[in-house]
């Protein structure tokens, strides 16, 4: 009988899914005010991957509870008028999301002259390897090469990236004038507001949060942020789009609860 046990306690771990509470480490910095939450991409990696609702918009507690994922957050910049997606967005090699897709606001930046950086705004990226199929993630500008022998799986876009790089304006985010003040600034970068980050040390995904009880700017969550040593970091939509869903964990930064949006970033269960 115990040998019986032991056979049925081994069948079931070898078929369980492997997602231990160790996958996730969360916690909470009391000096500088963020969530920061440790994803093991080793355990999850095959199971991170954007998500855009089809019809309209949605809060991350509906895509959390409706589709039963692990973790959920807000992903790239949409326009709130026509619910479309205005960032790039790739869910398994196809293009499901664009800033095409908001034709006004691209002949506003031809007019400004910001179409060019805009278009090459950061994105978080998982390559597939073209014969093993292992996973690599990388955040990268949209127009960077893909390394030999991968392919891009899935991606999604925001912006700006603040380490090791941090342009504002050559993301078009910032645009100055002669006198370098600031004459055109998109997604308040230069203002404190909440944040949804994600950086990338060691083959784990960290994914940073500043709600709008501790607000910053772009600049100031780059400076808090040192202390970790992350390979690479960039934001995506943040003010009130920024949101989490984990566990019981939920974060909100809108004045009446979750804000509705177009993308997220999700680990499937």
């Amino acid at each position: 009988m115990f040998k019986k046990i032991i056979l049925l306690l081994l069948i079931f771990l070898i078929s369980a899914p492997v997602f231990a509470k160790e996958a996730i480490e969360a916690d909470y910095n009391k000096k500088e005010k963020f969530y920061i939450y440790k994803i093991d991409l080793e355990s999850v990696g095959e199971r991170i991957r954007p998500y855009v609702v089809k019809d309209g918009l949605k809060t991350a507690r509906e895509v959390f509870k409706e589709n039963d994922f692990d973790f959920v957050i807000n992903g790239g910049f949409f326009d709130p008028n026509s619910a479309k997606s205005v960032s790039y967005v790739v869910i398994d090699s196809k293009v499901v999301g664009s800033p095409f897709e908001g034709m006004e606001m691209i002949e506003n930046l031809y007019k400004e002259d910001r179409i060019d950086n805009v278009l090459n705004r950061s994105e978080l990226r998982v390559y597939k390897h073209h014969l093993t199929g292992a996973l690599k993630f990388d955040i990268a500008r949209h127009f960077d090469p893909v390394p030999k022998y991968y392919d891009i799986l899935h991606s999604l876009g925001g912006g700006p990236m603040i380490y090791p790089d941090f342009n504002l304006e050559q993301e078009g985010f910032v645009k100055y004038d002669e006198t370098q003040t600031p004459v055109i600034q998109s997604a308040h970068v230069l203002k404190k507001r909440a944040r949804t980050l994600v950086a990338l040390k060691d083959e784990n995904l960290y994914v940073i949060i500043f709600s709008n009880f501790a607000p910053v700017t772009l600049s100031e969550a780059s400076q808090k942020l040192k202390r970790y040593r992350f390979e690479k970091i960039m934001a995506f939509d943040g003010g009130p789009s920024t949101s989490l869903n984990y566990g019981d964990n939920e974060i909100s930064s809108a004045s009446n609860g979750q804000r509705e949006v177009k993308s997220f970033l999700i680990i499937q269960k």
